[in-house]
């Protein structure tokens, strides 16, 4: 019976010795596999990362490139500079119209492994601001005030935004502050909740206080106005003995103003009546619009047509007129000598003062907006280094009749037409087409006629037109900074720059 119980034992310890060897190899090989897939995913972790550490000492080159742009006016790229485990390389190609093409390469050669990464980036130094992309951009206190009001376009204020009597607004409304419909809805999509954007991030205005970089740029460009053949404006009005600084220029359908590049005019600019070609108008002081201003050849539409894409207007319009405003002072539209200051008992009132008067003040507080109760405003203590808004040194009160008028008599300005007497001789308050981009520190103030068009766009720091049955402002696509990265659509008119670096485009391209 022992025996047979051997006999019948020794079978299955054979067995059970082979069911231990199969197991024990298994349990080799799977702790093989986990050693070798566990070295497999260390190398592939330590790739992964050095592959991440080349991207980002790349990247530290366009951050490099960029820093240097910032603080100097030219940078000619960067040779083996190290960082971390490896080094960058930056090389800069100039393509004009202050742009610039970078190309960063990062080495990285550490724990055996070697990678490179290339990151092309695209910036522009010293951008267009973008305070240009709206139809009417305000710095302090933005009011549409009014039912037939219309705004073809986005719309900006960096302090709050009013909205009265249901304006329409087919555009995005962007506030600083609150946006304020007073109790009856926008009508439009500016209505919509997804379309208004409250506590915005405010958007810097450029400062105009010094024109040399403007002056600069009317050489490099030979920027000139003529009328008739005879050239108004060379460059600079106002540099040449002779010259006060002060222009009248008044174009017609047979003879229009004709611009061409970025001109200077060092003192008051009136103007009115039919222009034509590309450029910037910069004024040293007022620019006065005494009547309409209107392209000769203007474009097709205000805006892109029902089914038109943006870019598709824009390039329709790309060689059309397109004429941009500057003032270090204020833009001021209609005939202001019509008010009672002046001796004028008439109707047909300027009637703007009544509003403007009572904006500009500069104690505004830690913000730089007022009528937001912040820190510091209306404490009667000026701070210049977050009060001065116009960068110009001096705490700036609010507006009164010396900053609308004209600073010598109309009498005295260059080109002034014959038989002109007085400045009511030139202007009207009765405009009812406005024509361009318009820009100033200052105030943006007048009176119009009925159903006003403005089409391109209204910037400043304060706002008091007043309009009479219908305002309707229609947003020029072609100004808008996000064709600035599409050269083919980019329309160089030396519109005010912000200081700094603007980051256009960035690709990994390796």
């Amino acid at each position: 019976m022992n025996t047979n119980l051997f006999v019948c034992l020794a079978p299955q310890r054979g067995f059970a010795t082979v069911a231990l060897l199969g197991i024990l190899f298994m349990i080799f090989f799977t702790g093989a596999t986990v050693v070798f897939l566990g070295q497999n995913e260390s190398q592939k972790s330590i790739k992964s990362r050095r592959s991440n550490e080349g991207l980002f000492i790349a990247d530290a080159g366009v951050e490099k490139a960029i820093w240097e742009f910032v603080q100097s006016d030219s940078y000619g790229g960067e040779n083996n500079t190290a960082l971390g485990n490896g080094v960058f390389n930056v090389s800069v190609t100039n393509l004009g119209n202050s742009r610039y093409e970078l190309l960063s390469t990062g080495w990285i050669n550490a724990s055996n492994v070697q990678v490179t990464k290339k990151i092309k980036a695209v910036v522009e130094k010293d951008p267009v601001s973008q305070v240009f992309d709206y139809c009417y951009f305000i710095n302090n206190w933005g009011w549409y005030w009014g039912h037939d009001i219309t705004a073809c376009g986005d719309i900006r204020s960096n302090g709050r935004f009013d909205f009265v009597d249901g304006p329409k607004v087919e555009g995005d409304i962007y506030a600083g502050e609150e946006i304020d419909d007073h109790g009856t809805p926008i009508r439009g999509i500016g209505g919509e909740a997804g379309h208004q954007h409250e506590f915005a991030e405010k958007v810097p205005m450029p400062n105009l206080q010094i024109l040399d970089y403007y002056e600069q740029k009317a050489f490099v460009s030979s920027g000139t106005v003529v009328i008739n053949g005879a050239t108004m404006i060379d460059k600079v009005f106002g540099d040449d003995a002779g010259e006060s600084g002060n222009i009248v220029l008044v174009g017609t359908s047979a003879n229009p103003i004709q611009i061409d590049g970025t001109v200077v005019v060092r003192g008051d600019l009136v103007i009115k009546g039919k222009i034509t070609g590309q450029g910037t108008i910069y004024a040293g002081r007022n620019i006065y619009v005494a009547d309409n201003l209107e392209y000769k050849n203007c474009p097709n539409s205000p805006r892109p047509a029902l089914g038109q894409t943006k870019d598709q207007w824009v390039e329709a319009q790309h060689d059309k007129d397109l004429v941009a405003y500057a003032a270090k002072g204020s833009i001021i539209l209609g005939d202001y000598t019509k008010d009672p200051h002046y001796g004028y008992t008439g109707s047909d009132r300027w009637y703007s003062n009544q509003y403007l008067f009572s904006m500009g003040d500069e104690d505004v507080g830690l913000d730089g907006i007022p009528d937001t109760g912040d820190t510091g405003e209306n404490d009667g203590f000026w701070d210049p280094a977050y009060e001065d808004i116009d960068g110009d040194g001096v705490h700036d009160n609010n507006y009164n009749w010396s900053d609308v008028e004209t600073q010598v008599p109309i009498t005295n300005f260059a080109n002034v037409p014959t038989g002109t007497t007085n400045f009511s001789n030139l202007a009207s308050n009765s405009p009812s087409k406005i024509e361009g981009i318009y820009y100033t520190n200052h105030a943006w103030a007048g009176r119009t006629g009925n159903a006003v068009q403005f089409n391109g766009s209204v910037i400043s720091k304060d706002e008091a037109i007043i309009y009479r049955n219908g305002l309707t402002f229609n947003y020029d696509e072609r100004a808008h900074s996000r064709y600035n990265s599409d050269p083919s659509r980019f329309i160089d008119l030396g519109l005010p720059r912000v200081r700094g670096v603007y980051l256009v485009s960035w690709q990994q391209v390796h």
